[in-house]
């Protein structure tokens, strides 16, 4: 059996845009180019700031090796209907180091491209930490504070709920499809590339495990993702 190719507009959801509500918007993105069955897949979200509350517009989880296709997605997060703009991407370089830079490069004069390495270390309110820990906080933070609102679906939750706190950072079991909390990823980029360089931020240490109901009330209906039947038995977009 032939699985049927889609294009890169399908793999986004439909109508996204007009949810938009003209505030701030903020992409990040996880990349992975590997397709294997426990190959961790990519991740993009498209994050908008309106007042304190952060609101995931679009979020896509997909598996592609192809290098023109992941730009091919990035370009579909950045381009929004006028006047708006993106104030910044900020991409995962941990492991993807080169393809990253090659597309902060691609960027240039369009939107702003921060990379971002994990074990590197930063410095919030005095305190010295590395990026996962700093963007892990800062994404369940965001949270618990009932100021991020996701979309109202299973395969999100579940993703959400992948990642632990271990020993002062934060990790996640890889699943059977191969994900590991990209869309975690995804979104806590998003969320640096809205508050960095100012405006709020928290990034002090906070309880984390399955995280409990009293932190996902806040998730949205009408983002599907088209990818999700595909590779991860989810809903496609309607």
């Amino acid at each position: 059996m032939i699985d049927r190719c889609i294009t890169v507009k399908e793999a986004w959801p439909k109508n996204w845009r007009a949810h938009l509500a003209g505030g701030k918007i903020g992409v990040g993105g996880d990349i992975a180019t590997t397709t294997n069955a426990k190959s961790n897949p990519s991740a993009i979200a498209v994050v908008e700031q309106l007042g304190l509350d952060f609101v995931v517009r679009a979020l896509t989880r997909f598996k592609t090796d192809d290098g023109d296709v992941y730009a091919a997605m990035l370009n579909e997060a950045i381009t929004l209907p006028e006047p708006l703009r993106a104030r910044r991407i900020c991409l995962d370089a941990t492991s993807e180091k080169f393809f990253a830079a090659g597309q902060q490069k691609r960027l240039v004069g369009r939107v702003p491209v921060e990379l971002v390495v994990a074990s590197e270390k930063t410095e919030y309110l005095g305190e010295e930490m590395i990026f996962k820990v700093y963007l892990g906080n800062l994404l369940v933070n965001t949270l618990e504070d009932g100021r991020l609102w996701l979309p109202n679906e299973i395969w999100v939750r579940n993703d959400i709920r992948q990642v632990k706190r271990e020993k002062g950072s934060f990790a996640a079991d890889i699943a059977e499809d191969g994900g590991h909390g990209d869309c975690f990823d995804a979104i806590k980029l998003a969320l640096h590339a809205l508050i960095s360089g100012g405006g709020p931020a928290t990034a002090s240490s906070a309880q984390v495990g399955s995280f409990g109901q009293s932190g996902l009330q806040r998730f949205v209906t009408g983002l599907k993702n088209p990818f999700a039947n595909k590779f991860f038995g989810g809903l496609t977009h309607g």
